[in-house]
């Protein structure tokens, strides 16, 4: 395994880490049992940095990681969020206090080391479900952030950005208030890090991974399998209208060409793509069983994808996969 410090918190991370999302059985089924053995091979390989919210599972990946880690002595980071509601604007303080201390007691912790924002962020509050506005998130937000800091609660504090306004979101970066930041990237979109090319279809999120190091922030690498297209096969249907899943299935037909060498298959592929990356310190790609955790670690030692596959990868990416 490789380990590098997260930005400016000096936290230690696994570059590969374990994102919640798999043992919260948003994909695919999975188990209680097999989401704590996920979690302890992980462990025994190597992966130190792991990623939750009250929001996966309704609280079962923060339950299945706190019985999971009880009783490991690996120095581990544990990251976890809170997701505000519109009818709880009028008490953020109250709402954020609430959300750490059930979190907390699922995770068996007296603390987190970060605690993110899981709202979208747009430029007036509530212009899709539940989103803030920069003078939400840089206000009642971080102050609320800030006092459960001030108690213990928490370590660092970051934001999650997926599907923001991109605006808005340079605007809370610019402010240089939060350590971290959760960033879409993956081998069909790297928006996060580079302007998209003339007709692209996905969402631009806004070029934030060089935002967010140039400001000593921590970047975690968020949606590395493109929630489960950029694998063999997709474990579960998908939602009725999910014009994004679909394009996705659809571009990742013409990605044979990466399985190679000893790059095997295709989440092979998407993971190593995303190590290949280093301004992200670590990236997350939902666990569920003991499989996936073992082919996460085992990418850190694959080699890169070769250059004539990038650049194949790059003509398809400038073409929207059209071709």
């Amino acid at each position: 395994m490789e380990y590098t410090q997260l930005g400016r918190t000096g936290l230690t991370v696994s570059r590969a880490g374990f994102g919640g999302g798999g043992i919260g059985q948003v994909w695919g089924p999975t188990d209680e049992a097999e989401a704590i053995a996920s979690v302890h091979r992980a462990l025994d390989l190597g992966i130190t940095f792991f990623d939750v919210a009250p929001s996966y599972g309704d609280g079962k990946a923060e339950k299945a990681l706190g019985k999971a880690l009880e009783g490991r002595a690996e120095p581990v980071v544990v990251a976890s969020k809170v997701r505000l509601r519109a009818d709880e604007m009028d008490d953020v303080a109250g709402a954020v206090q609430r959300s750490v201390e059930i979190s907390l007691r699922r995770l068996r912790r007296d603390s987190v080391d970060v605690l993110h924002v899981h709202n979208r962020f747009t430029e007036y509050r509530g212009e899709v479900a539940d989103s803030l506005s920069a003078d939400d998130v840089l206000g009642p937000v971080l102050d609320a952030y800030r006092s459960v800091q001030r108690a213990g609660k928490t370590r660092y504090i970051g934001l999650s950005a997926m599907d923001h306004h991109v605006p808005t979101m340079h605007q809370i970066l610019e402010a240089n208030e939060y350590d971290t930041v959760l960033a879409y990237y993956n081998l069909l979109n790297r928006t996060g890090m580079e302007p998209p090319p003339p007709g692209f279809s996905q969402h631009d999120n806004g070029q934030i991974i060089p935002l967010a190091r140039s400001l000593g922030m921590g970047v975690i690498g968020i949606r590395s399998h493109a929630a489960g297209a950029l694998t063999a096969a997709l474990d579960r249907p998908p939602r009725p209208g999910d014009a994004l899943m679909q394009k996705d299935l659809a571009s990742v037909q013409k990605l044979g060409f990466l399985l190679d060498g000893p790059i095997r298959t295709l989440s092979q592929a998407a993971m190593v793509y995303c190590l290949m990356n280093r301004d992200i310190h670590t990236t997350v790609p939902g666990v569920k069983n003991r499989a996936e955790a073992e082919e996460t670690a085992a990418c850190v030692d694959l080699p890169p994808i070769p250059a004539e596959h990038l650049e194949r990868l790059q003509q398809l990416y400038e073409n929207d996969f059209r071709d």
